[in-house]
Order: structure tokens, then C-alpha cells, then sequence
């Protein structure tokens, strides 16, 4: 992923003989991966020729690989779309992607380390921490405990409960 554009799925394998690829959608807009959109894959503008579901999980052909040998090559391969046709949203929420990379400092100024992941869980997500030295710490994404997020200066502020960084 460059930092133009954001990941909307991951090309896992082929499904059947005309090209069609397994995709796992990396995106909760499913309007993203429809016939006739232009996707980038592999870094190259292609245009999405069918989509289809068996078994609820999308299956996608693409301009340029039209039958299963073509398609073999695209194992693997993320499918991205330009940051620029994200919407906005509203203030207080973020894309998981702009959030990766952040210095995480406590209120009290202490630096804790850098989000490196964000897992998603069924309450709320839940940050991971790759602290210097230490085991990754892992931080709710509650109120409570994120007190501020400024992407301009890449840096989140937390209050973290007892216990949590031990």
C-alpha cells in the first residue's frame, strides 16, 4: 500500500477457468468492488469485468487477466483504491490506516511507542502497541482511555487504567 492509496481487498487464489480471483474485501463499503470499477492492482489501473459471490465471499475478474493462468499471477496481490475517494468523516473518526504509524504518549507525556496494528474486535477495537524493549502493549479503543488523536503531528494521547502497560 503507498501512501496514495488504500488497500480494499487481498487477492487470495483463482476460482474457475475464466479468471475470476478470490478476493478478501479489506473494506466495510462494499460499493468498492463492483463491475465497472477501475481498481488499482498491483499498482496498475484495472477495470473490474465481473463479480460474482459462491458461498458470500466475493469473486472478481479483472481487465487483462481473462482466463486461470492470467489470474494465477495475481495471487497475493492487494487491490487498492486513491485516499482521495475515501469520504470524509466526521470529527472524532478515523480510517485504521491513518492511525498506523502514530507515537502513542501518555497524558503525562511519556512515550509508550507506535500503534502498529489495529485489531477489530466485536466491542471495540483494540490498538497494538510495538513498545522499545518491551512486549506490545494493547489498548482499547474506549474514551476512557484515548484522549486525543492529532494525525497532523502523528501522535495519540492515552490515560492508561492500572495495570494496563504492565
Amino acid at each position: 500500500m503507498t501512501a496514495d492509496r488504500v488497500a480494499v481487498g487481498r487477492i487470495n487464489g483463482v476460482w474457475g477457468v475464466r479468471g475470476h480471483v478470490k478476493v478478501t474485501p479489506l473494506t466495510s463499503n462494499p460499493e468498492r468492488l463492483v463491475t465497472g470499477a477501475v481498481l488499482y492492482v498491483r499498482g496498475e489501473p484495472r477495470r473490474v469485468l465481473d463479480v460474482r459471490y459462491p458461498q458470500g465471499y466475493p469473486c472478481m475478474r479483472f481487465e487483462g487477466f481473462e482466463d486461470r493462468t492470467a489470474a494465477e499471477a495475481l495471487r497475493g496481490a492487494l487491490i487498492e483504491i486513491d485516499a482521495t475517494d475515501l469520504p470524509a468523516l466526521p470529527e472524532g473518526e478515523y480510517y485504521l490506516h491513518d492511525l498506523e504509524g502514530l507515537e502513542v504518549v501518555t497524558a503525562g507525556g511519556e512515550h509508550i511507542g507506535r500503534l502498529k496494528e489495529v485489531l477489530t474486535t466485536g466491542a471495540n477495537d483494540v490498538y497494538v502497541i510495538a513498545r522499545p524493549g518491551k512486549a506490545d502493549a494493547l489498548i482499547p479503543a474506549i474514551a476512557d482511555v484515548v484522549l486525543s488523536v492529532d494525525l497532523e503531528a502523528r501522535r495519540m494521547t492515552i490515560e492508561p487504567m492500572a495495570g494496563l502497560l504492565d
